[in-house]
């Protein structure tokens, strides 16, 4: 799928002036009061505050805790206010404050309105809507919950496969899934704000930012762990390769490449992250080879091969003794597995292999070919694509082969340059700290 500028525009234009109809439409249905102005102003301040505390993940969105606060006051003030209230914390905070881009403020302001009118019109129009004294009051709240994140996501997954060209199955499956039932949680929460307004009035909007920072320190705590695992494991990685000149950088373009087919492939954001740890990890067996085989400048002999060959079974050992790399563990014992059963450490063959670790047995493959070695020059992109060609059915899975052939063509499948001056400098700290402390893999000083 490619980046159509035309039905990007037209779609937001079209959602711009659905919005404006929705919101138009609301406001003479139930047009605000001057009663309703102190509350407004107080909800804004409130909202944008929240707006700032907003957690980036590592799968590249963006987590607010937001939605509970607009769930309370469709509730509270009706679908109209909510709306508008939406709008104005776009404008303010988007806009005007944090200055995001003109085509993203109009797509959160026009999407975002639509979002929170039709989950107020949905909420209003349930039964026990208006019935704080029973506890099927949660069943509209649930609901709205449930229209308003997954109607949200599926005008977003539009919006990004039409700018960047990406599959709109594919977005959602990445980025969001199933991760709209976390209005489940979410539902009490706004329940919650909305029996404390309903008995104690402004001032308990202080007493619901309690909650609401124990989620956000609870979600960035989270973020935080997986960051930290990921640079440990890159680390690490970086580590290994310090004493390997021709292949330093090698896991991390492995992982990049992994990264990029296994997103076209449409693995789920749970796979790829998987996928990401196998492809830095990849090579880990390779601490229990010498060095001399490891780094021989010259082809192995069979004797040689045999014994670097238990490198995937190692790994996949290793790793699978870091709890949070489960799945990663057998991507990284079966990466030199392939369809026609010549592989190893298992020999296995067609549909037994995994697609993630047929993506990384290709991936490893290209970036061996695109990199220099000193029994040979780095092979050209069109070369490799031959090469990967050439073996398409035997050593690499016909899926992947397919899809890297088409990226490569379009592209959207870039190879990532070698000479990389910082990872260089990583390299030589490395070296001498473990000078240093009189130990580098496989030697002794």
């Amino acid at each position: 799928m490619k980046r159509n500028p035309v039905a990007l525009y037209s779609y937001l234009v079209v959602l711009s002036l659905c919005a404006i109809a929705l919101v138009t439409w609301l406001v003479m249905d139930q047009p605000l009061t001057g009663q309703d102005l102190i509350p407004l102003v107080c909800f804004l301040v409130f909202v944008i505050g929240v707006e700032f505390f907003d957690i980036k993940t590592l799968s590249g969105g963006y987590f607010v805790p937001s939605s509970t606060i607009y769930l309370a006051v469709i509730a509270l003030f009706g679908p109209s206010f909510a709306a508008i209230l939406h709008a104005l914390v776009l404008v303010i905070g988007d806009g005007l404050i944090k200055r995001r881009p003109l085509i993203k403020t109009v797509f959160n302001l026009a999407a975002l309105s639509i979002v929170t009118g039709v989950a107020g019109l949905v909420f209003h129009r349930m039964p026990f809507s208006n019935d704080l004294s029973s506890p099927l009051y949660l069943i509209p709240a649930l609901v709205a919950h449930i229209v308003f994140s997954s109607l949200s996501m599926v005008l977003a997954s539009i919006v990004i496969g039409l700018s960047e060209g990406v599959n709109v199955r594919t977005i959602w499956k990445n980025n969001y899934g199933w991760h709209f039932l976390s209005s489940i949680v979410a539902a009490p929460l706004s329940a919650f704000l909305i029996f404390s307004y309903s008995y104690a009035g402004l001032w308990s909007l202080l007493l619901f930012a309690m909650p609401l920072y124990s989620i956000w320190r609870s979600h960035k705590l989270f973020e935080d762990m997986k960051e930290a695992h990921k640079n440990t494991v890159a680390a690490l990685t970086t580590a290994l390769e310090a004493d390997e000149p021709y292949t330093h950088g090698h896991s991390y373009r492995v992982a990049r490449y992994a990264i990029t087919l296994g997103q076209e492939l449409g693995m789920s954001a749970k796979e790829l992250e998987s996928l990401e740890y196998a492809g830095l990890l990849h090579d880990i067996g390779k601490i229990a080879i010498t060095n001399d085989i490891v780094c021989k400048p010259a082809r192995l002999t069979k004797e040689e091969f045999d014994i670097l060959a238990a490198h995937p079974a190692i790994g996949g050992e290793i790793v699978s003794e870091m709890r949070f790399l489960d799945d990663a563990a057998s991507l990284v014992r079966h990466h030199h597995e392939r369809p026609d059963g010549q592989g190893y450490p298992d020999g296995l063959k067609g549909d037994e292999i995994s697609l993630g670790s047929h993506i990384l047995n290709l991936c490893d493959a290209v970036d061996a070919m695109t990199s220099n070695r000193p029994y040979r020059a780095a092979l050209s992109v069109d070369q490799c694509v031959a090469e990967v060609l050439r073996f398409r059915g035997t050593q690499f899975d016909t899926r992947v082969v397919d899809t890297f052939e088409r990226m490569v063509g379009d592209g959207s499948f870039v190879i990532i340059e070698h000479a990389d001056g910082s990872a260089q400098q990583i390299q030589r700290v490395l070296r001498e700290a473990a000078g240093g402390f009189g130990v580098l893999r496989g030697t002794a000083a």
